[in-house]
């Protein structure tokens, strides 16, 4: 096989590498990280805090410490 034709062939697989790889990276960095588990001030009520359980927000809430 020629030098010339191996040199294509690898720019070819290199070149759908990247192409595959490019969006799955753009859409990693685009995905923010998950809320972790925990009790966060409210955003509407900064008196109480409201409890994430890692998938959404509860309806369970408490007085903010810092806020009294």
């Amino acid at each position: 096989m020629q030098t010339w034709l191996i040199i294509v062939i690898v720019v070819i697989v290199v070149s759908v590498l990247v192409g595959a790889i490019r969006p799955a990276i753009r859409f990693a960095r685009s995905t923010p990280p998950p809320t972790p588990e925990g009790w966060y001030p409210d955003l509407h009520d900064p008196s109480i805090e409201r409890y994430h359980d890692g998938e959404g927000w509860t309806e369970q809430t408490r007085p903010n410490p810092e806020e009294s």
